[in-house]
């Protein structure tokens, strides 16, 4: 099984440190991570005729399958992770436009809330190998 490619906004506070949680709760080594402006996620985008630069979400790759966007990229890697997190599987079966529509608040709010970093912070040393 290919890893998950999770893109994210690198300046983003809340988005580094989910990221930063993601790779401390990947205990099968399943994940990997991207920014949303560097070089894998424009040839993504650009061979899915997808404009990531209007998106105001992260984007999870399963790179056997498809990718998924907003709330579904969540559900996406919770079911990946396994363990406790599949007691939030229930809430992927919540209303589509309920679950994005928080997540869009969130997103839109999310620099305002939890702040921006000036440019991409450096991954901790012991999960560098996640980082592409």
């Amino acid at each position: 099984m290919k890893p998950l490619i999770v893109f994210y906004d690198g300046p983003c506070v809340i988005c580094n440190w989910w990221v930063r949680k993601l790779c401390q709760w990947d205990k099968n080594d399943q994940l990997r991570f991207a920014p949303l402006d560097g070089t894998l996620a424009k040839q993504f985008s650009q061979e899915r005729n997808l404009d990531l630069s209007s998106i105001d979400s992260v984007v999870v790759w399963d790179q056997m399958y498809s990718y998924a966007l907003e709330a579904e990229a969540s559900f996406m890697l919770f079911n990946r992770l396994g363990g406790f997190f599949v007691f939030l599987t229930p809430l992927s079966y919540l209303p589509k436009g309920l679950t994005n529509g928080i997540y869009r608040i969130i997103a839109r709010n999310r620099y305002n809330w939890f702040g921006k970093y000036d440019s991409c912070p450096l991954p901790d040393p012991k999960f560098k190998h996640k980082f592409l």
